[in-house]
């Protein structure tokens, strides 16, 4: 029956993934092919070595879920998997092996000379990297360890392993495992916060009430001024915590309503990412202003409209003064939404009236931070933006910063598309900017093919245009080490 899902999985994906390498996708993993059936995928051309855009390969996939040891050996023994290969985050194999508790593949790894005090772009070691996962990976830690890994590492925040294994903890017991390797119970990170910390972020309540026992201060505040609301406010991994937690932590005497040192509230963490509105009318409740500003003057709704959900945003407009508050970087929340978060988001910020004509300190206007977030792969959500500003009456001619166009700043994202989309509203192809350059001039100086010369020109752009230095469009591109490799003759008058 396995053999006749693999099969039927390999069908559908020489269609669905006919330009992508097969070893780059986890569904491919997780049937736990054989090696045979990896080599056929060699055959068929799949690459065992290359890295994906963003820099997994067929090792590292293959670790992570869970494929048998015989796969990954057979992997390691092509050439360009060397146990020192670096891949996402700059982790090495034995990143990914520890991670998942994966015993006999750390010890396979190690014997073939994987370093264990690698560290990675976080400065996670491969210690802290098992710890953060979850405490069944005591077992690799304890390899590390015997091979000479440094069980004092900490990472960029100062945090050791202890503390980023004790929010998955059951019991405290398991912290007694790095104790006896010499870790504190007491430790502390370069901010000051302390192992309760770290469990509240988990929202894990028998480690709280345990770790109080042992005498660790669980209404301490760290050196931002903050207490445990704001740790279980900013969650952990992929987690959000829920009402039940937040008023467990009030029983315990932690306060829901005190700003840290920046003037930062709990609700304006929680109103970033927690999509719970049980969660948000609780700390409104409780008296977190939601009008204060942070010191780079956010508000609790600047931070929902940047990327929480549209719910989340509706309740916090009904308790807001001035939907129109703009920040230190003079962003709206309306600005916020343009840039990241979902149309309908937009759209609801533009019925409660918010200001179409908004422009930040640099004077940009919500065009432009359209554009500037401008991604292929938010094509829908784009053009949908895009009508629904265009519907409120936003002026697409208006010059942006530095007297620069929408051509200007379509041009700096390489993409034909854009730059035919600012086409249609907006005919100012020839306008310099403070730098004294055209679209034009500015694409010949920076392209790396000649796709927008060529759009740009059948559009009407000027090509016999010289910059104040009087260089040529033709000269500005035979001075592009990318363009000068190509026949430029249709830029000369």
């Amino acid at each position: 029956m396995k053999k006749q899902l693999f099969l039927v999985f390999l069908w559908v994906f020489a269609f669905a993934n006919a330009q992508q390498n097969i070893f780059h996708t986890a569904d491919f993993w997780k049937l736990n092919p054989t090696v045979e059936q990896v080599k056929q995928k060699i055959a068929e051309g799949n690459s065992p070595t290359s890295l994906n855009e963003r820099a997994y390969d067929a090792v590292s996939m293959a670790i992570i879920n869970d494929a048998s040891l015989e796969v990954i050996s057979y992997l390691l023994s092509l050439e360009g998997n060397d146990v020192h290969k670096r891949t996402h985050d700059k982790r090495t194999y034995l990143f990914w092996a520890a991670m998942k508790g994966n015993l006999p593949l750390a010890e396979k790894l190690i014997k073939l000379g994987a370093d264990v005090n690698l560290y990675d772009s976080h400065l996670y070691n491969p210690i802290l990297f098992a710890a953060a996962r979850g405490t069944d990976n005591q077992p690799v830690i304890e390899l590390l360890i015997k091979n000479g890994a440094d069980i004092n590492y900490r990472n960029e925040q100062g945090a050791n392993a202890l503390l980023l294994a004790i929010g998955n903890m059951k019991d405290i017991k398991e912290a007694d495992f790095f104790v006896k390797k010499g870790l504190s119970l007491k430790s502390t990170d370069h901010n000051g916060n302390n192992a309760a910390f770290y469990a509240a972020r988990s929202g894990n309540k028998p480690l709280i009430e345990q770790l109080k026992k042992r005498k660790i201060n669980i209404k301490a505040l760290n050196q931002k001024g903050e207490n445990l609301m704001f740790a279980a406010a900013q969650g952990a991994r992929m987690k959000t915590n829920t009402l039940d937690f937040f008023q467990f932590l009030e029983k315990q005497g932690i306060s829901p309503n005190q700003p840290n040192n920046e003037g930062i509230t709990p609700l304006m963490i929680v109103a970033s990412s927690n999509k719970n509105l049980e969660v948000i009318d609780y700390f409104i409740g409780k008296g977190n202003d939601v009008n204060q500003v942070d010191k780079e003057g956010n508000t609790p709704l600047m931070w929902a409209a940047l990327r929480n959900s549209h719910e989340v945003v509706v309740t916090l407009t009904q308790h807001c003064k001035n939907i129109d508050t703009q920040n230190n970087e003079g962003f709206s929340a309306l600005t916020q939404a343009v840039r990241s978060n979902t149309p309908e988001v937009v759209k609801f910020l533009l019925e409660k009236g918010a200001d179409i004509t908004i422009k930040d300190k640099n004077q940009n206007t919500l065009a432009y931070h359209l554009l500037d977030n401008f991604s292929p792969r938010n094509l829908k959500a784009f053009e949908q933006k895009w009508e629904l500003l265009s519907d409120a009456g936003l002026d697409w001619t208006a010059l942006e910063a530095e007297n620069n166009t929408l051509y200007h700043i379509a041009v700096e994202k390489s993409s034909t598309d854009l730059v035919q989309k600012v086409s249609s509203v907006n005919n100012s192809i020839n306008t310099k900017n403070d730098e004294g350059l055209t679209p034009l001039q500015k694409v010949a100086m920076t392209a790396k093919n000649t796709d927008l010369l060529h759009l740009l020109l059948k559009l009407g752009a000027d090509k016999s245009v010289t910059t104040d230095f009087g260089e040529t469009v033709l000269e500005l591109a035979q001075e592009n080490e990318f363009l000068n490799q190509h026949n430029l003759d249709f830029l000369r008058d």
